[in-house]
C-alpha cells in the first residue's frame, strides 16, 4: 500500500491506495478523497495538467495584437489545434521566441476581448452577467468563450475575472441568498427593475395585495406561480427566485453552452464546479488586489558585492524605485501596479500557478553619451534599472511608450 498527499495542499491529507494504480487512477482517488477546502488551486490545476497535457507537445499561435480574439478563434479552427498542447505565441512582425512572456500577454489580451468583443456579457465592469442573446447562442459564441476561457486557465493564463459573484455561485450549483444583491446590477429593463423593487419594499398586507394585483402575473411568469398564495414571510423567497430568474434561469441555455465549451477541454468546468471556492478569484472580480508589498515580494535583486561602489549606486536606485512605488500606492502618480506587472511579465495579475521563477531586478551602468531608460524582459521576468539614478524615477511615459510599441523582443 502507498500513503500520499497532494503537493501544495493547504493541509496535508493522507490517502491510502494500491501500489499498482495507473497515474490517472491515483489522481482520481486523490480527488475523490480530498474536500475542496483542503486543497489550493495550484494543486488542483497541477493535477489536471499532469493528467491531461501532452508533455513536450506545442502548438504555434500566430496572433495580431489588434485582433487577438480573431487570432485565437482562427487557432481554434485549425485541424491541428490541441488545447492539451502548450501554446507557443508569435505576434506578427515581432521577432521574439515564446519563453512565457508572449503567452502571458496573449491570454491577458484574449480574456479582455472575450469580455468586451463577443457581445455575450452585459452589466457593469466586474459585475457581468450573461446576455440573453439567441443570435449569439445560434452562432455558438458562448461555447467559444467557454473554450477560450478554459484554454487560458489551463495554461496558467487569467480567467474572466468579471462575473458577478452570485452568478458564479449559481453556475456551480450553490445555494445563494440574492435578497441583498444590489438590484441596480441586474441586467433588466427599468419597468422590470421597478417590479423587483416593489417585491423588495413590500412590507404590509396592503402592499402585498397591491403587489399580487399589479405584478402577480409578471412574477408568475418569472417562474414563481405561488406568488398568489404567498404571505409576507414568503416574500424573501419570492424575491430570491425572481432575481435568480433574471441572472441565471432566463439565460440557462447560454450558460450551458458556455460551460459546454469549457468542458470540451478535458471536462474542465466539472473540475471548476468541484472546487468552486478556489476558482472564485479566477472568474469573478473578488481576487486579491495587487499591492506594493505584494509586488516587492515577487522580486529578487541581483546586487553587487555589499559595500562596493556599485552596491551603493544600486542602493540609491532601489531607494528611488521603491519611493516611486510608494507614490503609486498613495495615488500621487497616475499609474497602477498592474501596469508595471504587465511591463515586467505580460500579465496584469498573478497567474493561478504563479510565475515559473522569481522576478528579478538587475542593474546596468549608463554608457558615456547614452541614456538608456529602464527596460524589462517578459520572458525572463527581469527588470533592468540603471545604477545611481539622480532623481525620482517616474517612468510613466517611458513605460507607456514601451507598452505602445508592444514589441516584447525589443524590451
Amino acid at each position: 500500500m502507498y500513503c500520499g498527499h497532494v503537493i501544495d495542499a493547504t493541509a496535508p491529507v493522507r490517502v491510502v491506495v494500491a501500489l499498482d494504480l495507473t497515474p490517472q487512477q491515483f489522481h482520481q482517488i486523490l480527488r475523490d478523497n480530498i474536500t475542496g477546502d483542503n486543497v489550493d488551486i495550484k494543486a488542483i490545476l497541477n493535477s489536471f495538467r499532469q493528467d491531461n497535457l501532452e508533455t513536450g507537445s506545442t502548438f504555434t499561435v500566430i496572433a495580431r495584437r489588434r485582433y487577438v480574439l480573431r487570432s485565437a478563434c482562427a487557432a481554434l479552427s485549425k485541424t491541428y489545434f490541441g488545447w492539451h498542447k502548450e501554446p507557443s505565441v508569435e505576434f506578427v512582425s515581432e521577432m521574439a521566441a515564446d519563453y512565457g512572456g508572449p503567452r502571458r500577454e496573449f491570454f491577458r489580451l484574449l480574456m479582455l476581448e472575450v469580455q468586451s468583443s463577443l457581445g455575450i456579457f452585459e452589466g457593469r465592469p466586474g459585475e457581468l452577467f450573461f446576455s440573453y442573446d439567441l443570435q449569439a447562442l445560434d452562432q455558438n459564441k458562448f461555447y467559444t468563450a467557454g473554450k477560450l476561457t478554459a484554454w487560458s486557465i489551463i495554461h496558467n493564463g487569467p480567467g474572466l475575472r468579471c462575473l458577478n459573484n452570485s452568478l458564479f455561485a449559481l453556475m456551480c450549483n450553490q445555494e445563494v441568498d440574492l435578497t441583498n444583491l444590489d438590484l441596480g446590477l441586474l441586467p433588466i429593463e427599468s419597468d422590470d427593475q421597478s417590479k423587483v423593487d416593489q417585491i423588495k419594499t413590500c412590507s404590509t398586507e396592503e402592499d402585498l395585495a397591491t403587489l399580487k394585483q399589479v405584478c402577480g402575473d409578471w412574477i408568475a411568469g418569472c417562474g414563481v406561480p405561488t406568488v398568489y398564495t404567498a404571505n409576507l414571510q414568503d416574500l424573501p423567497r419570492v424575491l430570491n427566485r425572481v432575481v435568480a430568474h433574471f441572472i441565471f434561469h432566463r439565460v440557462a441555455s447560454m450558460i450551458q453552452q458556455f460551460t459546454a465549451g469549457m468542458n470540451s477541454c478535458g471536462r474542465f468546468w466539472d473540475l471548476v464546479k468541484s472546487y468552486w471556492r478556489q476558482f472564485v478569484p479566477v472568474f469573478t472580480h473578488t481576487g486579491e488586489k495587487l499591492t506594493r508589498h505584494k509586488l516587492l515580494s515577487l522580486f529578487i535583486k541581483a546586487r553587487s558585492e555589499e559595500g562596493s561602489n556599485r552596491w551603493e549606486m544600486e542602493e540609491s536606485t532601489l531607494y528611488l524605485f521603491e519611493d516611486w512605488l510608494l507614490a503609486i500606492e498613495e495615488g500621487v502618480v497616475d499609474f497602477k501596479f498592474e501596469e508595471l506587472l504587465i511591463f515586467l511579465t505580460g500579465a496584469d495579475c498573478l497567474p493561478p500557478l504563479g510565475f515559473p521563477d522569481r522576478c528579478s531586478i538587475n542593474f546596468y551602468d549608463q554608457e558615456p553619451g547614452v541614456k538608456r531608460i529602464p527596460f524589462a524582459s517578459t520572458c525572463s521576468l527581469s527588470l533592468f534599472l540603471p545604477r545611481a539614478l539622480k532623481r525620482v524615477w517616474r517612468p510613466d511615459s517611458q513605460v507607456l511608450a514601451h507598452k505602445g510599441t508592444r514589441a516584447i523582443g525589443q524590451r
